[in-house]
């Protein structure tokens, strides 16, 4: 199960930029699961002329696993030179993603949703 639910992932996070939540009836049975999504959508692929590349150009990482996580939260920082001055700045250029479970459930996570959403019109 981990292996479908990671290639799921791995396939709607080729096209957005974002954190993935599982949730739903999915998210009691996460630590059964979600080490084996995670690797998976680390993993990668063999072209037809036998080349490996990486299933995803970022890395996943298990928000659910606190060592994971403070990897996730840490980054790579590094400091670097601004072309042309002898400014320096910080950088990341760890590009990552990390899949967590829901805490609130489905009908919890949706009232707090339209409750901001409400908030947010009464505003305007």
């Amino acid at each position: 199960m981990g292996v479908v639910v990671g290639d799921a992932l791995a396939q709607a996070l080729t096209l957005i930029d974002g954190l993935a939540v599982i949730g739903g009836g999915l998210s009691h049975n996460g630590p059964l699961f979600l080490p084996a999504a995670v690797a998976e959508m680390n993993g990668t692929y063999r072209s037809p002329d036998g080349n490996t590349f990486r299933r995803l150009a970022q890395t996943a990482f298990n928000l659910e696993d606190a060592a994971q996580l403070d990897v996730f939260l840490k980054g790579a920082k590094k400091e670097i030179v601004v072309p042309g001055t002898t400014r320096k700045i910080g950088y990341d250029p760890m590009p990552r993603i990390g899949v967590g479970i829901s805490k609130l459930g489905t009908s919890e996570a949706v009232a707090v949703g339209a409750y901001a959403f409400a908030l947010r019109k009464l505003d305007e």
